[in-house]
């Protein structure tokens, strides 16, 4: 069965559906004319509203693989500077039935800003000028625009910390929110919505709401806020933020360990999470992926052998806390067949680790005939080993010749499991292996997006995870923020297959 097979699988019955609206179509929608633009202008200035596409082009779409997702140009490009600005612009838009997408940092892996209905394209990058650091109350309250290198080091100049580092340092703090994001140290810090106290939103009508604040309980009705975080832009536009903080820790250090099979570094993940020592994250790092990174990256790794690798960081107090633990997690690894341990404790060391990490993640690089893909799963911890041995063993049977490609947070089960597959590839066969590696996900309790979220490409496969009953309750919640359906259209959901046919390659 392929993508849009889930479709028919799936569809909602007529006593579910909530009604025809929910399948709009582009014809439905209003247009961006000269009226609205004036409009426009009125409300940002002329030089913030923007029609021509050659100032448009790195806001038709974000970093997702051009071989997954195609792009669009808006209609029109807004970069309002005030929460003010963002709801008169919803105000037009919602009274036009004008779809309208959020712009972050535009970092994302699964098509969230490519504005597949047109209309307008807001971009939050001028709403930037806010880092208010709380020191009684180990706050911060922060513009959406702000990128997250920004808000770090100002975070640091005040002598605190945001334990987490979900994101590349230009994403946003509006689209770190929006997407929950997540990254290498979840496993001991979480994800973005751990630290999301409060939330200034507009609404898809232009009106403009508070939800959460400075406070660590607020046990009053439903958790609106916890609506928004997540969302990818489809409720509302994050305009303003109140993020927890926490006193600093040491510079956390890396534990670089190799071991001579696949099954021997996996396996080692939940032992040494039940040591009593729970790190900040655990990468699992397949020889191919690492040496990749390090010849495109022209950095080098510090340990050659293994087939296999673990990348564990940790941090502690003080220099003691850590090495203790680092003590313990040496005993672990070396316990379950470890050929040899390196402990990263320089910074050009650490740095070195992390680039070589980070090229693994952007894709594979160059491979002549061949192109990367993996899928963003998600399975429990203690179902991992058993996860890496039957996806590997579904793409080897295939007929696709793909070799198979794997990295990522196996701390919290979030490993990124891929191929590096031939341009003329059997697409049918393709979405047969993928089709099976989601059944083997859904079957072990997992997710069919641990951190990337669903956007425009993983519609169809949430449909496969989801019940009728929870994607009826989903379309709900969409109607009630957004009756007409212009917030960033086409993503999570409706179900529009039609788009998602469009827009949507692999």
């Amino acid at each position: 069965m392929n993508f849009w097979g889930y479709r028919d699988r799936f569809k909602l019955n007529s006593e579910t559906q909530i009604n025809d609206r929910m399948a709009m179509a582009e014809k439905d929608y209003g247009k961006v004319n000269e009226s609205i633009i004036d409009k426009l202008k009125e409300i940002v200035g002329q030089d913030y509203v923007i029609t021509d596409e050659k100032s448009m082009g790195d806001y038709k779409r974000d970093e997702s693989f051009e071989t997954s997702v195609k792009d669009r140009y808006p209609d029109v490009l807004v970069k309002p500077s005030t929460t003010e600005e963002i709801s008169k612009i919803m105000k037009v838009a919602n009274q036009n039935k004008i779809p309208v997408t959020p712009v972050g940092g535009k970092t994302g892996l699964v098509g969230g800003i490519v504005p597949v209905m047109g209309g307008i394209s807001l971009s939050l990058e001028r709403k930037n000028e806010k880092i208010d650091v709380d020191q009684e109350n180990l706050m911060v309250e922060v513009d959406a625009g702000v990128t997250m290198t920004e808000l770090y080091d100002k975070i640091k100049e005040n002598g605190l910390t945001l334990p987490i580092h979900p994101t590349t340092g230009d994403a946003e703090v509006g689209g770190t929110i929006s997407t929950n994001a997540a990254g290498e140290t979840s496993l001991k810090h979480g994800m973005m919505r751990n630290y999301v106290m409060g939330l200034e939103v507009v609404l898809p009508n232009g009106e403009i709401i508070k939800v959460g604040g400075k406070i660590l309980k607020d046990n009053t009705g439903y958790s609106l806020k916890n609506l928004f975080i997540g969302a990818e832009g489809t409720l509302g536009i994050i305009t303003k933020a109140i993020l927890r903080l926490y006193p600093p820790s040491e510079k956390p250090r890396f534990i670089i360990v190799p071991f001579n099979s696949k099954e021997d570094a996996i396996y080692t993940v939940p032992k040494i999470v039940k040591s009593g020592i729970i790190p900040e994250g655990i990468e699992y790092l397949e020889r191919g992926p690492i040496e990749d990174s390090e010849r495109d990256s022209n950095v080098k790794w510090p340990v050659e052998k293994g087939e296999a690798t673990l990348m564990i960081a940790i941090s502690g107090r003080d220099e003691e806390e850590i090495l203790s633990k680092a003590e313990v997690i040496m005993d672990v690894c070396n316990e379950n067949n470890a050929i040899d341990l390196f402990m990263a404790t320089e910074d050009r060391e650490i740095e070195k680790l992390l680039e070589i990490r980070e090229r693994i993640g952007e894709g594979g690089g160059e491979h002549e005939g061949k192109r990367y893909w993996s899928a963003d799963l998600c399975v429990p911890l203690s179902e991992l080993p058993e996860f890496l041995k039957k996806t590997e063993k579904i793409l080897e049977e295939s007929s696709l010749g793909a070799d198979y490609y794997t990295f990522g947070h196996a701390g919290d089960g979030n490993v990124h499991v891929g191929g590096l597959f031939p341009e003329d590839m059997d697409k049918e066969e393709f979405h047969r292996v993928y089709d099976e590696w989601i059944d083997e996900t859904i079957r072990l309790g997992g997710s069919v997006s641990g951190e990337h979220g669903v956007g425009l490409i993983r519609k169809s496969i949430m449909r496969k995870q989801r019940s009728k009953e929870e994607l009826r309750l989903m379309e709900s919640i969409k109607r009630a923020f957004d009756p007409n359906l212009i917030m960033n259209p086409g993503k999570i959901v409706p179900e529009m297959k039609e788009i998602e046919e469009k827009f949507v390659i692999l």
